[in-house]
């Protein structure tokens, strides 16, 4: 769940950083013509989803990590061809989180015991 809360501040970073450099991501838009807000919280639903599902349901936990690393992922692409410099971020956040997701598989197992 740590982790989770780390890639969610990865992601406000990154926001940050691109309208700090003038390089807004496609998701925010630029200063001058916003984006519609709801596409603002689009990638904090990823690492948002992932703690609810860490807390909550357990047992799909993982999968949900995958899934939100994946949509991760898709966000980053999206950014490649306006702003590669911040896409290049954004797909290591995703591929960080699916690491996070894969790591969670380990803890899955149940170990018999003697």
């Amino acid at each position: 769940m740590v982790s989770w809360l780390l890639v969610f501040f990865a992601i406000i970073a990154v926001a940050v950083t691109s309208r700090n450099i003038g390089k807004p991501t496609w998701w925010l838009g630029p200063q001058s013509n916003p984006s519609f807000v709801l596409l603002w919280a689009l990638p904090f639903a990823a690492p948002i989803a992932s703690i609810i599902a860490a807390i909550k349901f357990g047992h799909i936990a993982s999968f949900v990590g995958l899934g939100a690393a994946l949509f991760l992922g898709a966000i980053g692409v999206a950014d490649i061809s306006n702003t590669p410099g911040v896409a290049l971020i954004e797909c290591a956040i995703a591929i960080s989180s699916a690491l996070i997701a894969i790591a969670t598989f380990a803890g899955r197992a149940a170990v018999p015991r003697p």
